[in-house]
């Protein structure tokens, strides 16, 4: 995978994630279910059932729970 790919998070989708962020991100939810990404960033599914979005580039990690 070249610096500009995607890493490919698609055996993640519907399951818990916790989400790692870099620190200069903007801060919101870190746990949630994976709904997926896009071309520019990735969403969740978090308590309550709101859905929030992170740019690829705020993302440091992706993990599942």
């Amino acid at each position: 995978m070249s610096t500009y790919e995607l890493p490919d998070r698609s055996h993640l989708v519907d399951k818990e994630v916790q989400i790692e962020l870099h620190q200069w991100a903007v801060q919101g939810p870190r746990r949630g279910i994976f709904l997926g990404q896009g071309e520019r960033g990735l969403s969740i599914r978090v308590p309550g059932g709101g859905r929030f979005v992170y740019r690829h580039d705020e993302v440091k990690d992706v993990r599942e729970i």
